[in-house]
């Protein structure tokens, strides 16, 4: 394999594993958005109830650093063909939304 083609198979690989675990700043739900800074009550009442909620642990950047701190997930999907959407929340507030597979 040549070098062109080497440095494509590197360029799709790298975008692939970045859509992975892609992280969104909003979530469109009907004609409004929900963002990063949103209370649970917002999110409620613009997107509705989520599908499935849990708890647990993820790492989020809390005063300049990275700490690991406990969440609320909640799933959001659209439709059977729409990407599956994460909201995270600690302590009532949205802290990150990831957009997750099919």
């Amino acid at each position: 394999m040549d070098t062109r083609n080497t440095g494509i198979a590197l360029a799709v690989a790298t975008l692939w594993a970045l859509c992975a675990a892609a992280q969104a700043d909003s979530y469109r739900c009907g004609r409004q958005l929900i963002r990063t800074g949103d209370s649970a009550a917002d999110v409620l009442q613009v997107c509705g109830e989520p599908r499935y909620k849990d708890r647990g642990q993820a790492t989020l950047r809390l005063g300049g650093a990275e700490k690991s701190a406990s969440v609320e997930r909640w799933y959001y999907k659209k439709s059977r063909r729409s990407l599956e959407h994460v909201v995270l929340l600690h302590k009532g507030r949205v802290v990150a939304i990831e957009v997750g597979g099919r």
